[in-house]
């Protein structure tokens, strides 16, 4: 659970360090699915040629069930529902990304900038509650000055910045704003941990310094089901493709309000009948349809 004090720095600076997001087993098992969709840095520097073609993102579901479970982890659902007053949420982009030392590339420095706006939203981004996105980089490994920490901008010293620039951009050059690189401060945090901002939040990504090792993070968002003009730039739709594995296995296991981040229909939704049951239960054998079952069977006013 994240607690009402994290809620108040989150409001009143744009971000929030949540130290422990995930716990020791959880941060173990994720790192050993790391492996199924990245190498380490030392396995790149020692077979450079074999790792040339190595993927630095992938896109959710993942190869292993805890990452899946990770990227709709209960706490961040309970913190969206409550940051945009709505139980009706729905996930956005959720990407793995590695960096690794300068040795094997190093990665680059992002301008500051902000998500509300820039390849995610039809219209202005608005700063009311429903209508809000809300963003978390959940790290997998330990962020030190060295190993590429994002940079913040707390609000009370962007204020008067907007959100969409003269050139009709959300980001903002050294050059034209020299004084939010001058306040922006690096957030270092331990494996496990979670930065949590919203859309409007100024930061950036950052390189990795040290010549060796590797930063991996887990980055999704999430916005209400209401603001339907909300864009996702990688996000593939699970129901486009209900046949693959990893999508199979993340709506078998996952619990009813994980799966409506997915658009998936919540018990006592009208959509539910017996005929829909029964096909829905064909397509995802393993899923538990107890929840549905029982919702759509209690009188009105009782789901």
């Amino acid at each position: 659970m994240i607690i009402s004090q994290q809620l108040e720095a989150l409001h009143e600076d744009g971000y929030v360090l949540v130290p422990d997001l995930l716990s020791a087993e959880q941060l173990q098992a994720c790192r050993q699915e790391l492996s199924q969709h990245f190498p380490t840095c030392e396995q790149l520097l020692a077979d450079p040629d074999g790792y040339a073609k190595a993927a630095r993102t992938a896109f959710f579901p993942y190869a292993g069930p805890i990452l899946n479970e990770v990227s709709a982890h209960p706490a961040l659902i309970d913190l969206v529902e409550r940051l945009l007053g709505t139980e009706d949420i729905r996930m956005g982009d959720c990407v793995l990304q590695a960096k690794y030392g300068t040795l094997a590339g190093g990665g680059r420095d992002q301008n500051l900038h902000n998500d509300a706006w820039e390849g995610s939203s039809l219209v202005y981004p608005s700063e009311r509650g429903i209508f809000q996105r809300i963003f978390a980089i959940v790290y997998l490994t330990d962020v030190t000055t060295d190993l590429a920490p994002t940079h913040v901008v707390a609000r009370s010293d962007c204020a008067d910045v907007p959100l969409v620039t003269e050139t009709g951009l959300a980001s903002y050059t050294r050059d034209d704003y020299p004084w939010l690189y001058e306040a922006e401060r690096p957030v270092l945090a331990p494996a496990g941990a979670a930065l949590i901002t919203t859309g409007r939040t100024i930061h950036r990504g950052s390189a990795v310094r040290a010549a060796r090792g590797e930063r991996f993070a887990l980055f999704v968002n999430f916005h209400a089901a209401a603001a339907t003009w909300q864009r996702s730039r990688t996000f593939v739709s699970l129901p486009g493709a209900p046949e693959g594995p990893a999508a199979r296995r993340f709506m078998s296991d996952s619990t009813p309000k994980q799966r409506q981040l997915l658009g998936f229909p919540p018990p006592g939704h009208d959509y539910w009948s017996e005929e829909t049951l029964r096909r829905v239960g064909e397509i995802y054998p393993d899923m538990d349809l107890a929840p549905y079952v029982r919702a759509s069977r209690a009188p009105a006013g009782q789901t």
